[in-house]
């Protein structure tokens, strides 16, 4: 071995096949050696520790209710579960404030508070100071103080919430929810419940009956769901609530208890679109109206085939939805007639018949008759916050692609006044108008009046001060 200093040039020893070659034997092209054996170049394996996920934190379930759990992170998927009030969930928080405890399993963090856990998003804690309750039947918590806000979630009546007010009237709940001070009261209404998200206690069947006149079934829980069918004042139901104030009576069927009550209203006779008459026998009526309308088939939507004149009577069966079907192709609205002759006594006002509505406006009577049912709430334009009565007529125009004025009295002043209205123009009260609704024939109309009352189809009441047609209604 030979000894090198530390001022010495590095001495490199060649493997035997880098080594010159003899002098007369062509040079080889230099290849890397492997080794006859493989080398093992760490003897201990080093492993990496996985990092625990940044976002992860235990909560709890303060929602008296419990809280749903569903297969993605909105009220869009399904449920796959739930959790009672105090149970203690690990996961992960989403970007949109759920969280994910497993796979395809998540809870909307909203219902839940932080106990411990690491970092991550979390919802801010809802600001003390004040107490309310929910008011409205159903009621809107939106992401912002303001109704451009998007609606995360909702609450029924009764339900109490704490936080702070807003500069405009708005209550921060905390956790990026924010509700309407218009729809909030500081004394319990009673009625408590949870909000959308929230299960029901227990599936317990309860009886109702259809209050409105006339009453929407939807395919779902809510008014963006379509119409399956209708059902008429005094018709008996049977259920279980959902979280938000809907009764499921079956067979994908859901009625917005706001148009329900839990004492038989009368007068409805239990006939609605959704059961069938108790026998087909005959009975006897007498038109009430000054000249009514006999139809083709046992709705507006079927063609004028007659008339008749106010004391006329008539006899036939009533169908399910509460037409007189006088023979095979002739029935009468149940709204035109009377149990009882009304003799000579004046007629009722009431506009004369009209012909059969044309496309345009079946088409506007078609979009009223889908918010029946949506809460009454002043200064209302749309139906997830309700409708006053302007807003109503506004939006239902606006659909079938019409502009007209936002208030009843400029709404007056814009359409062109009609003595002889037809379905799809609008009825008006007062002048200025401080009401107004949508003709729907035969003395009817589609309208939303005051708290508490829905939008319905009813009749005519009195005090009309007149009829105006909509620019582009033919």
């Amino acid at each position: 071995m030979i000894a090198v200093t530390a001022a010495a040039a590095p001495v490199v020893t060649l493997a035997p096949a880098a080594q010159a070659a003899p002098s007369g034997t062509p040079q080889l092209p230099q290849q890397p050696l492997l080794p006859s054996t493989p080398v093992d170049l760490m003897t201990t394996p080093r492993i990496l520790p996985t990092p625990a996920p940044t976002s992860t934190v235990t909560m709890r379930v303060d929602a008296a209710s419990g809280v749903n759990v569903r297969s993605g992170p909105s009220t869009s998927y399904g449920v796959v579960g739930g959790y009672r009030q105090g149970a203690q969930l690990t996961g992960t928080l989403t970007s949109n404030n759920w969280l994910k405890i497993a796979p395809n399993r998540f809870v909307a963090a909203w219902n839940l508070t932080r106990v411990g856990g690491g970092g991550g998003e979390q919802p801010d804690p809802a600001p003390s100071g004040v107490t309310q309750w929910m008011e409205a039947s159903i009621g809107n918590v939106r992401s912002g103080p303001g109704l451009g806000h998007p609606v995360v979630t909702t609450m029924r009546k009764g339900t109490k919430v704490q936080g702070s007010w807003t500069s405009n009237g708005w209550l921060n709940i905390g956790g990026g929810k924010y509700i309407s001070g218009t729809i909030l009261t500081g004394t319990d209404p009673g009625g408590g419940g949870g909000g959308g998200e929230q299960p029901d206690p227990s599936p317990t069947r309860v009886t109702q009956w259809m209050e409105a006149s006339i009453g929407n079934v939807r395919s779902g829980p809510g008014l963006g769901h379509s119409v399956v069918t209708t059902m008429r004042k005094g018709t008996r139901v049977q259920g279980s609530w959902t979280s938000n104030g809907w009764l499921n009576i079956g067979g994908g069927k859901y009625i917005s208890r706001t148009i329900l009550t839990g004492t038989d209203p009368g007068g409805g006779g239990g006939g609605g679109g959704e059961q069938p008459d108790p026998s087909p026998s005959q009975v006897t009526r007498w038109v009430n109206a000054s000249m009514a309308n006999v139809r083709s088939g046992p709705s507006t939507s079927y063609s004028i085939v007659g008339s008749k004149a106010r004391g006329t009577r008539v006899t036939g069966t009533l169908t399910s939805n509460g037409w007189l079907k006088m023979s095979g192709s002739q029935y009468m609205a149940e709204s035109v007639l009377t149990a009882s002759d009304p003799g000579g006594a004046a007629p009722a006002p009431a506009p004369a018949p009209a012909p059969a509505p044309s496309q345009m406006r079946q088409l506007i009577l078609n979009t009223a008759a889908k918010y029946v049912g949506t809460p009454y709430k002043y200064g209302g334009n749309n139906p997830q916050e309700g409708f006053d009565c302007s807003g109503y007529t506004k939006y239902v125009f606006a659909e079938v692609g019409l502009t007209i004025p936002r208030t009843a009295a400029t709404q007056q002043a814009a359409v062109t006044p009609v003595s002889t209205p037809q379905p799809g123009d609008l009825v008006f009260f007062g002048s200025p108008a401080y009401h107004v609704g949508i003709y729907a024939g035969d003395g009817m109309m589609y309208d939303t009046g005051r708290p508490g009352v829905p939008t319905q189809y009813r009749a005519i009441f009195s005090g009309v001060s007149g009829y105006g047609r909509v620019s582009g209604v033919n």
